[in-house]
């Protein structure tokens, strides 16, 4: 059955809150930008100095309709909501890729300090997380501007470093990940800058911007279950392999649910108590 707006809405919501939780959008910065089934439009978070200063803060009440041929808004932006720039990276991706339903614009650590200092992200690790590593084998390219997109004209440059893949990095700024859905982008998201993380404390330790190795091509069957993998993503690219998303995303919503709890077993350091 069809998902409704609202719960489209508190989907990106969660999302919005998912990402910052892990370390993987940004303090009050980022936004989960989602195609709405059946119609022209998409969901976009809109600001306001009161209910929504973070993603993290991100209600189903920020999120927005918008039009994903020109980025106009279609709803009233009531109670100091406020709409930026940076819908164009979404509408540009979704208008150009019609299997793309969800774009993520974040600023995350690593991949920042790695757009700058060259350090490429490449799949340095297999089962301690070998989808992050996954993304990265087609190679992630980086858009060489640090300003913010905000027109078409920015878009489709950056878009042209992007290409088919689902992760590109935006110089000195941040990136943009594209998945089937929110559930698929999201957690995409966050294995990536899982990743970006290992790659540059590797890179740091080594006093190198190259990782010594990647995983090689006879282990990913094994750590994939499953066999035609290599060649899907030699033909089509890593968004055409189906990447374990739900189960991700479902352990991710049960750790904002008990985020603010300490179970009564365990001691307020977190050790649990025998």
């Amino acid at each position: 059955m069809a998902e409704s707006l609202v719960e489209l809405k508190t989907k990106c919501a969660l999302a919005h809150r998912i990402l910052t939780m892990t370390g993987s959008m940004g303090d009050i910065t980022g936004h989960v930008m989602v195609r709405i089934p059946g119609t022209n439009e998409f969901l976009y978070r809109c600001r306001n100095d009161r209910d929504d200063v973070s993603p993290a803060y991100c209600t189903p009440r920020s999120m927005h309709r918008m039009a994903l041929n020109t980025g106009d808004p279609l709803d009233p932006l009531a109670d100091g909501y406020r709409v930026s720039g940076e819908r164009f990276i979404g509408l540009t991706v979704m208008n150009v890729r019609p299997e793309v339903n969800c774009v993520i614009h974040a600023h995350p650590p690593a991949q920042v300090l790695c757009s700058i200092t060259g350090v490429e992200l490449q799949s340095i690790v297999g089962s301690q997380n070998w989808a992050g590593s996954f993304l990265t084998r087609p190679g992630i390219g980086v858009y060489p501007r640090s300003l913010t997109i905000v027109n078409h004209v920015l878009g489709q440059a950056m878009l042209r470093v992007m290409g088919n893949k689902d992760v590109v990095l935006l110089y000195g700024h941040g990136n943009v990940v594209a998945g089937r859905s929110v559930e698929d982008a999201t957690v995409k998201a966050v294995r990536v800058e899982n990743l970006a993380r290992l790659c540059w404390q590797l890179a740091v330790q080594q006093r190198s911007n190259k990782p010594l190795w990647e995983i090689p091509w006879e282990d990913w069957d094994d750590m994939t279950s499953g066999a035609g993998i290599r060649e899907a993503l030699e033909a089509q690219g890593a968004s055409e392999v189906t990447l374990g998303e739900t189960g991700n995303w479902d352990y991710y919503v049960q750790m904002l649910q008990d985020g603010a709890e300490i179970p009564e077993e365990c001691s307020p350091n977190g050790f649990r108590q025998y």
